[in-house]
């Protein structure tokens, strides 16, 4: 009996084994299961190229997972970086008709501020109770590009603040140190000029004025050296002196000549006019001494050409302000412009076509390229700058050289070269009683930064600047051709 049992019990623990078996195996379907590296949901920087993390498949059951195999994951990513926003990134896989799917969240983000780059010029440097002049900066955004254009600038206490966001609200900052100097003296301007005549028993009145770029009016601090005895015929020296804020000074003299009534002046009055001329410009640096010639209120004269045709627009300029635009050459190649008296008139007739367009104007003032002086010419033409002469006479037009030369042309490439050679040249023309024709080029950087200087000397030492006229001086040379 005891046998009978225990075989019946055994049969019935292999049947519900096996019941237990047939029933998980029944329940242990197939499936995949797709794992994703990484977070199921993540960022991506825009403008960047997005990397994604990947993902395994695997066949295995509902029950028994533990009984795996890898299959093949197939990645379907819809990922666009150049545009913010949400995204999905799939994965697939299959394996007797029995599917699986994941997804991946990527959001597209910037979170990368712009930078600003700021230019400085270490030459660069803001006068004392002025406003900062802008050197320039640049805003650039990873994913945005050029934001320059949305930079503020907010200038306080000594510095200036660029701020600039993007459209996702990324901001960036820097802020410039402005660097304060003054370089500048005082400039003392005499009435009347450097040389004047009082007469004898009239009552002398002392007339100037003082001017900083920083301080602004300083002619109360002027202090005057010397006196005047109108009672005595003869010179009286007055010396001038003036410091400004930060010890920058300027002196100037002024002769005065007490003479009796009738006697004649007007030869000192002519050698205290100086007509500044340019040649071969328009050019790149044209623009720049407009300016400066505009912020002295100085006219000048323009002997142009058709050499830098971007440039064309400085003679309409120079016209509308003032200033006389005269002909100079069209090509400055002397083999073709004097290569006979036909081809001068050519050439000349060339630029003249410019300067009409460019004022509705002809001019009737010329310079002969090289000056009428010139001995190029005899290699192509003997005997053309006669010639031409002769011509333009017939034809209503006329020619002018000059009697100071800046040294611009080969002579000197330095900027104080250039504004010694002009003073010197002046004042030996006015010792004489002759106004002064000189010459510059404004092709020639150094040469125009050389203006500024020679106009506040003229101003300082009671010179008149004019622009020629067919009235004015012609400072003719010898004809060599």
């Amino acid at each position: 009996m005891k046998k009978k049992r225990k075989l019946r019990t055994g049969t019935i623990l292999l049947v519900l084994i096996a019941l237990t078996a047939a029933v998980l195996f029944l329940l242990n379907r197939p499936m995949i299961v797709i794992e994703m590296n990484g977070e199921a949901e993540t960022t991506a920087e825009a403008g960047q190229e997005y990397t994604d993390a990947g993902a395994k498949a695997w066949y295995t059951g509902k029950i028994f997972r533990f009984i795996r195999s890898e299959i093949e994951c197939k990645t379907d990513s819809q990922v666009d970086t150049s545009k913010t926003g949400d995204y999905s990134v799939t994965y697939t896989a299959e394996k007797n008709n029995v599917k699986g799917e994941a997804v991946r969240k990527v959001t597209v983000k910037d979170t990368i501020a712009p930078v600003i780059t700021l230019v400085s010029d270490p030459e660069h440097y803001t006068r004392y109770n002025h406003p900062y002049e802008e050197e320039g900066y640049k805003a650039e955004d990873a994913f945005e590009g050029d934001l320059s254009a949305q930079v503020t600038a907010e200038e306080a206490d000594g510095k200036v603040t660029y701020r600039v966001s993007d459209s996702s609200g990324n901001t960036a900052e820097t802020v410039r140190e402005i660097v304060y100097d003054d370089r500048e003296p005082p400039v003392i301007t005499l009435e009347g000029g450097s040389e004047v005549v009082a007469f004898n028993g009239s009552t002398w009145e002392d007339k100037f004025t003082a001017a900083d770029d920083c301080d602004g009016d300083v002619t109360a601090k002027v202090t005057v050296e010397g006196s005047v005895d109108t009672s005595k015929n003869g010179s009286y020296t007055l010396t001038y002196r003036v410091s400004d804020e930060h010890g920058n000074s300027t002196e100037l003299t002024r002769t005065v000549f007490v003479k009796n009534k009738g006697e004649s002046s007007s030869a000192a009055d002519k050698g205290h006019i100086v007509y500044l001329t340019f040649d071969d410009g328009p050019g790149g640096h044209t623009d720049r001494l407009l300016d400066i010639l505009a912020k002295y209120d100085v006219k000048v004269t323009f002997f142009v050409t058709g050499a830098f045709p971007g440039s064309a627009h400085c003679i309409k300029r120079a016209y509308e302000e003032g200033h006389t635009v005269a002909v100079h050459t069209y090509t400055h190649d002397y083999s073709k412009v004097y290569a006979s008296p036909e081809a001068y008139w050519n050439d000349f007739n060339k630029v003249n076509d410019i300067i009409e367009k460019q004022t509705g104007h002809r001019s009737t003032l010329f310079r002969f390229p090289g000056g009428s002086s010139n001995t190029v010419s005899k290699k192509y033409c003997k005997g053309v700058v006669t010639a031409v002469a002769q011509q333009a006479e017939a034809k209503g037009y006329k020619y002018f050289d000059w009697n100071v030369s800046s040294g611009d042309a080969g002579g000197t490439k330095e900027t104080d070269v250039v504004y010694q050679n002009v003073i010197s040249g002046i004042q030996s023309n006015a010792k004489r009683g002759r106004a002064s024709v000189v010459l510059q080029h404004d092709v020639k950087g150094y040469s125009v930064d050389a203006v500024a200087r020679i106009i506040q000397w003229g101003l300082q030492n009671g010179y008149t600047f004019m622009p020629l006229s067919e009235n004015s001086p012609t400072a003719h040379h010898n004809i060599a051709n």
